[in-house]
């Protein structure tokens, strides 16, 4: 992730900055915050949504079913496909 960013972030900095090393170091700073606004509320839903399914045993193994065979068919999908 740090090569990404270092490789990423400097391309939106002006060239005639003043201080391009702050400038990289905000724009990564401001991803940092933006990013924990949007995961942090996903986090939330997931972890209540696996307490909710781990009350159900019967909901989770019918999950746990269909998972499975979505995966069997995306198999037998990849074992027929032509190059």
């Amino acid at each position: 992730m740090v090569i990404f960013h270092f490789a990423f972030l400097p391309q939106f900095v002006s060239p005639s900055a003043q201080r391009p090393t702050l400038s990289v170091f905000a724009l990564g700073l401001a991803f940092a915050v933006l990013t924990f606004l949007v995961k942090a509320p996903v986090a939330v839903f997931a972890g209540g949504l696996s307490a909710w399914l781990r009350a159900r045993p019967g909901i989770l193994a019918w999950v746990h079913r269909c998972s499975g065979a979505i995966l069997v068919g995306l198999g037998v999908r990849l074992a027929f496909e032509r190059r």
